[in-house]
């Protein structure tokens, strides 16, 4: 039996040795760390915020001018309104234009040839800052890792960023948010590998294509966006992917249905995680070195009766999705799976371990069946038991559940996980799942239901030890 304990360590040292370190001055100690080389004291303070990294120039003569030789520039505004406890959440114009001027007097003393990392986080409410002088000599020092979070307030101008910022043989990882943006139509970045884009305003919907034609070396992508009230496509053709996010955010009615259209072409794609709908349309190709697909669709209510429409755009996408070795469904994809007769599954060939959202849907069970014949080397099912809407035929359903499935299918099931088990969940649907798995080597549950269930439980499982 494993037995896993969460805990903490806590590393602890004696009053002698602190005062080694650091020194005391009534011990009359020696301030070792000061005498640590400069590139020793820059990487220390390099895990700092810029702001707290600069406030170390007023310890001694020894650190007034350290922080000016950091390779790493952290810019966060919300920390610079702590000094106005009587301002409002969204701060003061005073407090914008101290930061505005602390930021300009770091990149004017900080004398370094190439700065590794660039992290700005700033939300901008009265006047807009000097971001293009800002980005121009933070990417004229090769700047090899790009983060900015900017959102601005009023007006709303879609920024103009220098040319340089889209033309760069040294920049890697590139980070934005929220920032209104504009991309020239020319994007050159053969050595960015990590790109992540979330709500960012684009000027036009060519903005992010534009962007995606000129990394053609990325590894690893993620888009988050805020869900539009018009059809939208992203074409993914880059051969070096290995990891594909996309994420809504869903600010408008959810009644409104304007599916996105993917079309992705990436043959080293390992990891693929959608947050989205079931009615975007996904055309996928070459993705035969997927390992992990984490999809999350949601049902909106404009689709909600047209269940031949949904239907046919979720097995559209598992074609493309076959070659995964892990898969996990999201409740609305196995509600909607579940209610067919026939799913019409691909063969999932390389499939290892699956994980379902269900409800009190009790036809979830069909399903497994189905996909247990479509995976022939499926070893862990996971079933997350999170409550859904009763649906009127569930005695119906409980009067006729699926046909035992042959124990030549479950020969390989190996480790059966059920996640936040409820009082919806019955003694018999554990006794379904266990029922004649010969190899079985263990059953995880994650009770959330009362003590009678879980001895009901208890009387029908099976000796599952070695």
């Amino acid at each position: 039996m494993e037995i896993a304990i969460d805990s903490f360590i806590f590393i602890t040292c004696s009053e002698e040795r602190e005062a080694d370190l650091i020194g005391s001055g009534s011990k009359g100690g020696v301030d070792k760390i000061s005498g640590l080389p400069d590139d020793i004291l820059c990487h220390i303070l390099s895990f700092l915020p810029t702001k707290y990294a600069v406030a170390t120039s007023v310890l001694s003569t020894r650190w007034k001018y350290i922080w000016t030789s950091v390779p790493i520039l952290d810019f966060d505004a919300s920390l610079h309104q702590e000094f106005y406890p009587y301002l409002n959440i969204y701060g003061s114009r005073d407090s914008e234009i101290t930061f505005q001027s602390f930021v300009n007097r770091v990149l004017l003393l900080n004398d370094i040839p190439q700065i590794q990392k660039f992290r700005l986080v700033y939300k901008c409410h009265y006047s807009a800052p000097p971001i293009y002088t800002w980005l121009h000599v933070a990417i004229s020092r090769d700047i090899s890792e790009l983060e900015l979070d900017f959102y601005l307030s009023v007006p709303k101008e879609f920024i103009k960023l220098p040319n340089n910022f889209f033309v760069s043989n040294k920049l890697v990882v590139l980070k934005l948010s929220r920032m209104p943006l504009i991309v020239p139509s020319v994007v050159i970045l053969p050595m960015l590998k990590i790109l992540e884009i979330r709500s960012v305003l684009y000027l036009d919907d060519k903005c992010t294509q534009n962007l995606l034609s000129g990394c053609q070396g990325l590894e690893e992508l993620v888009i988050e966006e805020i869900a539009r009230e018009k059809p939208r496509v992203i074409n993914i053709s880059i051969p070096t992917l290995k990891s594909f996010s996309f994420s809504y955010k869903f600010v408008i009615d959810i009644s409104v249905d304007s599916p996105y259209k993917f079309v992705i072409n990436a043959p080293n794609l390992e990891y693929f995680h959608v947050k989205g709908r079931i009615s975007d349309d996904f055309v996928v190709r070459s993705l035969a070195s997927l390992i992990n697909v984490h999809l999350d669709l949601r049902q909106t209510a404009v689709l909600a009766d047209n269940y031949n429409f949904c239907h046919q755009r979720v097995c559209n996408l598992f074609e493309g999705i076959a070659n995964a070795k892990f898969l996990t469904l999201s409740n609305d994809i196995v509600q909607l799976l579940s209610a067919a007769h026939y799913p019409n599954l691909p063969r999932f060939f390389n499939m290892t371990g699956l994980a379902l959202g269900i409800g009190i849907d009790f036809r979830w069970k069909r399903l497994v069946t189905e996909f247990i014949k479509c995976s022939p080397d499926l070893e862990v099912l996971t079933l997350n038991n999170k409550q859904q809407e009763i649906l009127r035929d569930v005695e119906e359903l409980r009067r006729s559940p699926p046909e035992a499935m042959p124990e030549y299918l479950l020969s390989h099931l190996k480790d059966i996980l059920i996640q936040e088990l409820y009082s919806n969940f019955l003694p018999e649907d554990v006794e379904y799942l266990v029922h004649d798995v010969n190899v079985l080597k263990r059953l995880k549950i994650d009770c959330q239901c009362s003590f009678m269930l879980i001895s009901q439980i208890g009387h029908i499982i099976p000796d599952l030890s070695d």
